[in-house]
């Protein structure tokens, strides 16, 4: 009976999530279409690049493990964060962004920002792909609630993370737009779907 009140409600918050997720996705697009048209060649170039050598090549499943275990070592010490961390933390990502902000620093970027770009989108996109297969695979109950529940807060956590490491880094991208892109964005959605059922 227990667990059954549990699926149900992983199934509800899935569905009160779902209106962050479309707002995290609508407030990066927002942000990533005020790139130079070059840098948002780029990111379409590397998350495409991944879908096609997945499906046609090679899926990175074997390394993007490589990269949960160095995530996993690194909060070993905190027990229920070392379960947790290596879908929150795309690692690869994380120091693609850092070399980004290292070279942009220091002045060396050059011709090399959609090189990265399209790094960085290839790795986040692998790591999003990989990460909803292996929890795909790990919910064996029906419906797979926990894969829903899961993927929709580990997507808005990591895409909310890679935002504010992009602002960081380097001009271009601001994590307050992105918030308030966020916050109007679900914001809508939420008060459309209360009137919807509520108001009348």
């Amino acid at each position: 009976m227990v667990q059954r009140i549990l699926i149900v409600l992983k199934f509800i918050f899935a569905v009160l999530l779902l209106p962050l997720v479309i707002g995290t996705v609508v407030a990066l697009q927002g942000e990533i279409e005020k790139f130079d048209p070059a840098l948002q060649q780029a990111i379409n170039i590397g998350t495409l690049a991944y879908v096609l050598m997945r499906f046609f090549v090679y899926d990175f499943d074997a390394v993007y493990k490589f990269g949960q275990g160095i995530v996993g070592g690194c909060f070993q010490f905190l027990k229920p964060v070392m379960n947790f961390a290596p879908y929150v933390f795309p690692i690869y990502t994380i120091l693609g962004i850092i070399a980004y902000a290292v070279v942009n620093i220091a002045g060396k970027m050059g011709d090399f920002g959609p090189l990265f770009f399209t790094v960085i989108a290839f790795t986040f996109a692998m790591h999003i792909v990989l990460t909803a297969q292996d929890l795909y695979t790990k919910d064996s109950m029906a419906g797979k609630p926990d894969y829903f529940f899961a993927m929709a807060l580990i997507f808005i956590v990591d895409v909310f993370f890679m935002s504010l490491l992009m602002s960081l880094a380097g001009k271009g991208f601001s994590f307050v737009n992105f918030f308030k892109g966020l916050s109007t964005a679900s914001g809508d959605i939420y008060v459309a779907v209360f009137k919807q059922l509520f108001v009348r």
